[in-house]
């Protein structure tokens, strides 16, 4: 399996900055079995960090299978040329099998997971934090699924109470998850969390659609019917939102009006429907991740903010893009925005601060440039 590995890209770095640091090679194994937009929009933007941080970047699919991603790495570290850093999203199941062999290979790396939280891995099978017992494994990352679950029903039920004033009825919420992944887990638990707090709201459902927009459609139809009406979807991806609300028109509902719907992953299509006052919200920004990720490699290889002990692990948190916002962050979810956006701007080696600032406001005034060879 493992010599039909698909290497989408390998970029040569070619910075506009010269003279900044040698080129590094890093290897990212994502976790996509197909290109999805979300991934096209992933991709692109960490080709064009590599390329403004004068990297050799090299992207591998993982194909979204923990041993079919072992069998990557296993060849990775039989290669007469090893990457200076791996990047890749780690599976609970098997990661204490490549986390030793990346660790004899002395192949330093850094993982997508959350495994320092003590309630990810069994007791027998705990990896303690990065550099302790792996000392090659440098950092570790996760995405804010929690936050961005319940920023996303927040944002419609505060939608569905403005438009409602007099209600006196509980809002019911439908919850559409993708999987039974550690994600949308952590998503799930993220809305019923909110929801605990949140006066006047019931979770009526959380359901399965695998990431369906036709079975979000029809599952929406059948739920909206077993509950005598559902009046707020949560949808674990813009694609599943967009399927209910296909199931919600063809209903007769009045989106933003009848019914909110909100999704993930600042899809192009949801946008599109949010500007035409028929989704609610969309939670996003996440595909930018990976680049971050790149900037702060930038600096641990510059001697600029080596990656520590003390500072393991970074939590990639979402924003919510809606009507009161959309004119604010829209360019934010197209490509057209690389184009003048330089991510060495990001780097501690260029701003000499002691934090990063990853957030979208500062991504918006970077992009407001003339061009990339000004830093705002």
């Amino acid at each position: 399996m493992v010599n039909k590995m698909l290497l989408l890209l390998a970029i040569t770095a070619s910075s506009i900055f010269p003279g900044k640091a040698f080129a590094i090679d890093v290897t990212y194994i994502s976790q996509t079995r197909v290109i999805t937009p979300y991934w096209s929009n992933v991709y692109a933007v960490v080709q064009a960090a590599a390329r403004d941080l004068n990297i050799n970047l090299t992207i591998i699919e993982g194909q979204g299978h923990r041993i079919y991603q072992a069998e990557v790495i296993a060849t990775l570290v039989g290669a007469t040329k090893k990457p200076d850093l791996l990047i890749f999203h780690a599976y609970k199941q098997n990661a204490a099998q490549y986390f030793n062999l990346l660790e004899q290979a002395k192949i330093p790396f850094v993982t997508y997971s959350n495994f320092t939280d003590p309630k990810v891995l069994p007791a027998d099978r705990q990896l303690g934090h990065p550099q302790g017992k792996y000392k090659y494994w440098l950092s570790e990352h996760y995405v804010a699924n929690f936050q961005g679950a319940a920023l996303l029903v927040k944002s419609l039920i505060n939608q569905a109470k403005i438009s409602q004033p007099q209600r006196q009825k509980p809002l019911r919420v439908l919850a559409l998850s993708g999987d039974l992944i550690m994600q949308s887990l952590e998503r799930s638990a993220g809305i019923a969390a909110q929801i605990k707090l949140e006066d006047n709201v019931i979770l009526v459902q959380d359901i399965v659609v695998n990431w369906s927009r036709e079975e979000a459609k029809n599952k929406f139809k059948a739920l909206f019917s077993r509950h005598n009406g559902i009046d707020l979807v949560w949808a674990s991806s813009d694609v599943m939102a967009l399927g209910a609300l296909t199931g919600a028109i063809e209903l007769g509902l009045r989106p933003n009006k009848d019914i909110f719907i909100g999704g993930f992953d600042w899809d192009v299509k949801a946008i599109a429907k949010i500007k035409q006052h028929q989704l609610s919200a969309s939670a996003g920004g996440q595909f930018y991740n990976i680049a971050w990720l790149l900037v702060q490699v930038y600096d641990h290889f510059n001697n600029q903010a080596p990656f520590t002990s003390q500072n393991k692990q970074m939590a990639a948190q979402y924003t919510v893009i809606e009507q009161s916002n959309l004119a604010q962050f829209e360019q934010l979810t197209t490509m057209e925005i690389l184009t003048s956006v330089n991510f060495y701007c990001f780097t501690k080696t260029y701003t000499r601060l002691t934090s990063y600032d990853f957030s979208m406001s500062n991504l918006l005034k970077q992009s407001s440039g003339p061009d990339k060879q000004h830093c705002q």
